[in-house]
């Protein structure tokens, strides 16, 4: 049996897709391909799994603004559905599961015109664009949040969010972000492409807050690009402070926090509740519909998490907003409505809702 996964742009978009792969390997024998960009996030990520082949496509995502990218757009997506045809043509799946982003507009285009059954995952409370094109048409359109679509209880099902195999395994007490006995452990993370605002309040941080505070460890993934900045302006760096561009074992670091700060996409949210973790969440104020901020309110209401817009985030406010969690005493109870604002079956309900698919075929 083969799957053509697809999905990217971000890691928010990528991990799900993987982990909806290894949902399936638990009860399927399956040949997995996965179509991404060619040269992009996806390629580079997909690469670490041994048991995936890769399929190089051309993709772009929609202009937000009036400018040159326009006339480029049509052409680029065009030819992109060829490249997935030819793709789909010779690696015939079974079924085609993506989740979004705009390299899955040519993957979900090229399988309606070849009739092979697709399966959408929808990971934020809005749907994102490419889905809501492709849902009417989509054999099972599976939803974190139901604020995404009507759900119908048959082909719009509410699943909840997939993650990593890794982050569903116990907490690890050992490695590299070992925590030591009464220390506040801070992890701040800016996503697979990193967050600038994010990655500058966190150098404020350090400098106005963070030298003086001995018991408190902050473990800082600034992403790739803000790195060397990062580096560069805090110069030497104190010893409760860990600098990484990125990990791809983020649950070590998971294990060993107390708090985090990060943006609000669906994927990172999914990891916080399986890990009971408590948040200040800082929306990526360009998302598409404003989709993180959406994620977050939905928390915010929940009391998992708070909400710090980008507007607001500097230095002074991270402070603010430390100090008041740490003396509220609210982070235990934070950490326990996180875990139930996901359900505690997410990859049971994926696997039967595509297991429905995978018998008729």
């Amino acid at each position: 049996m083969k799957i053509m996964f697809s999905g990217g742009g971000t890691g928010g978009h990528i991990y799900p897709a993987l982990a909806i792969k290894e949902i399936l390997q638990r009860k399927y024998a399956i040949t997995s391909g996965y179509v991404g960009v060619k040269g992009g996030m996806e390629e580079k990520i997909v690469s670490r799994e041994t048991d995936v082949e890769f399929f190089g496509v051309r993709a772009q995502g929609m202009p937000r603004s009036l400018n040159l990218k326009w006339l480029s757009f049509p052409f680029v997506n065009l030819a992109g559905i060829s490249d997935a045809w030819s793709h789909l043509k010779n690696f015939r799946p079974n079924l085609v599961v993506t989740t979004g982003g705009f390299v899955a507009f040519p993957v979900l285009a090229a399988a309606r015109l070849l009739g092979i059954p697709a399966v959408i995952h929808e990971q934020n409370a809005a749907m994102g664009v490419t889905n809501r094109l492709f849902a009417g048409r989509a054999e099972k359109v599976l939803l974190t949040y139901a604020s995404a679509a009507a759900e119908d209880g048959k082909r719009v099902i509410v699943t909840g969010n997939p993650v990593r195999s890794a982050f569903l395994k116990q907490p690890t007490t050992s490695g590299r972000f070992t925590k030591r006995p009464n220390e506040f452990v801070i992890l701040s993370v800016g996503g697979s492409g990193g967050a600038l605002s994010l990655n500058r309040s966190c150098i404020d941080l350090v400098k106005q807050w963070l030298v003086n505070q001995p018991s408190v460890r902050l473990i800082h993934i600034s992403g790739e690009r803000d790195f060397e900045m990062v580096k560069n302006e805090i110069g030497e760096l104190p010893p409760n402070y860990q600098l990484l561009p990125y990990i791809h074992e983020m649950k070590e670091a998971f294990d060993a926090a107390d708090l985090l700060i990060s943006r609000a996409g669906a994927t990172i949210l999914s990891e916080l509740a399986v890990c009971r973790k408590p948040a200040i969440l800082v929306p990526f104020p360009f998302a598409t519909d404003n989709h993180q901020e959406k994620n977050a309110r939905v928390l915010e209401e929940l009391g998992a998490v708070k909400l710090l817009l980008d507007r607001d985030l500097n230095g002074t406010t991270l402070i603010k907003y430390i100090t008041e969690l740490r003396s509220s005493g609210t982070l235990a109870k934070m950490g326990e409505a996180m875990a139930k604002s996901r359900p505690a079956d997410v990859e049971e309900r994926i696997l039967q809702q595509i297991g429905q698919l995978l018998h008729n075929n």
